[in-house]
């Protein structure tokens, strides 16, 4: 496919499922970005997959106009420091699940240069081969509200190429203390349960489990090598969410065991209601 008109250099440092797909979207629309991963499994995928697999940071950011980081929490402010230094006129973007500067160890000098953009969308499994090209179709990007013109149009024109639906610009704390609730606190909910099953030897004792349950343990399979440096920056969130499970867990166990049908099927609304407006309106 041949480049879109006027369009923009891109790097992507980063290669896992979400730099990995913005580098395939961005490639389905024509825009062939400069990559670079420090994971030699990734980057060989990558280079398989015919993407050019730049040596270097550097040589991945050199005359970029547009940075984007996708890479783990843990490794951000080196990597930005790093590309902010080699791509002094780009603007950067990163793809964190955390916006606060000091969740991610920003210094004022980069957060600066540096806006979060969280895509609401993602996969339990991680690297390259997790990478899909329609990952963000139709997706909410979550932008930093702090962003100067020039970077929120920059943001706006990559997750635009890469398939997202709309652009909502949040501020940092509000997001990050939402996060607790719309995502770490599914993938902590989602690891107990498995755990619990794993560990109460409930494997079916033979049967196959159904979908209900792969459905509602999916994102066990995530790799805490992922989650750790979320969580790390995030504890207070992600134990409020574990309270507010663990009351509700309590609140439903009691009308089981007292047989109040009229509390659990109360209860019962309230979570279908709520799970069914999360559904497209026809």
């Amino acid at each position: 496919m041949s480049a879109a008109p006027n369009a923009p250099h891109v790097a992507i440092i980063g290669l896992g499922a979400i730099g990995g797909s913005v580098a395939l979207a961005l490639r389905s629309r024509g825009v062939e970005p400069s990559v670079f991963t420090s994971s030699t499994i990734d980057a060989s995928l990558a280079a398989n997959d015919s993407f050019a697999v730049r040596e270097s940071l550097e040589a991945a950011v050199a005359d970029a106009d547009l940075v984007l980081l996708a890479t783990p929490l843990d490794a951000m402010a080196t990597l930005a420091t790093s590309v902010v230094g080699a791509a002094p006129n780009a603007t950067v973007l990163h793809a964190g699940s955390l916006l606060r500067a000091e969740a991610l160890g920003f210094t004022p000098e980069i957060a600066a240069r540096v806006i979060g953009t969280h895509p609401m969308a993602g996969s339990h499994l991680s690297g390259f081969p997790a990478a899909r090209a329609d990952m963000f179709h139709g997706a909410v990007i979550y932008v930093e509200r702090r962003g100067t013109p020039r970077q929120r149009a920059d943001a706006e024109l990559l997750w635009g190429l890469a398939g997202a639906g709309r652009l909502e610009l949040v501020d940092a704390m509000q997001h990050d203390d939402a996060m607790g609730w719309l995502s770490h606190g599914p993938q902590l909910v989602a690891t107990t349960l498995a755990y619990a099953l794993a560990s109460a030897k409930r494997d079916g004792e033979g049967l196959a489990g159904g979908p209900g349950v792969r459905d509602v343990t999916r994102l066990a399979a995530s790799d805490f090598a992922i989650w750790r440096p979320i969580l790390e920056r995030s504890p207070e969130a992600a134990s409020e969410v574990l309270m507010g499970v663990s009351n509700a867990l309590e609140q439903v166990r009691h009308a089981l065991e007292t047989k109040d049908w009229e509390s659990m099927e109360r209860m019962w609304k309230i979570a279908s209601d709520w799970r069914r407006s999360l559904e497209p309106r026809a």
